[in-house]
């Protein structure tokens, strides 16, 4: 992915509030499914935000689809956190307003919400679908 450009960046813990916030308003379940047993785990707003929880998830798609939509991400660094859900940690966030990220990741959220409910699995299809077609335009210029 294209560098962000580098600013002082957003509070993460403010970032991971308004999401927090956003999960609990939508009114859909986040989800979790275990594709070998089909077990299916409902995660709770606090832990699916949480910049440990599943936020890395969520903002790692919301910033393919920056990157799609503007031709620029948001800064998004990850760190590894082997205490983390799926080992990584959001350490921050350069973006210039909370509105650019969360745009993008509302979208994301969107994209990865079925009836059922938000689904944690279809986010690496929203991710790597926003990614082909970044992709894709910047290979045909």
């Amino acid at each position: 992915m294209q560098e962000a450009r580098v600013t002082e960046g957003l509070n993460v813990a403010y970032v991971a509030e308004v999401v927090r916030l956003l999960l609990l308003d939508c009114g859909r379940d986040v989800l979790l499914e275990d594709r070998a047993g089909g077990e299916v785990i409902i995660v709770p707003p606090d832990a699916a935000a949480a910049p440990d929880g599943l936020l890395p998830v969520f903002l790692a798609s919301g910033e393919a689809l920056a990157l799609d939509a503007f031709g620029e991400t948001f800064g998004l660094k990850l760190d590894r956190d082997i205490g983390a859900f799926f080992s990584w940690r959001v350490e921050a966030i350069a973006a210039e307003t909370v509105s650019e990220v969360l745009l993008a990741t509302m979208e994301a959220i969107a994209q990865a919400t079925t009836e059922r409910g938000i689904m944690v699995l279809e986010f690496p299809r929203v991710f790597d679908e926003a990614a082909a077609r970044y992709e894709a335009r910047r290979a045909s210029k």
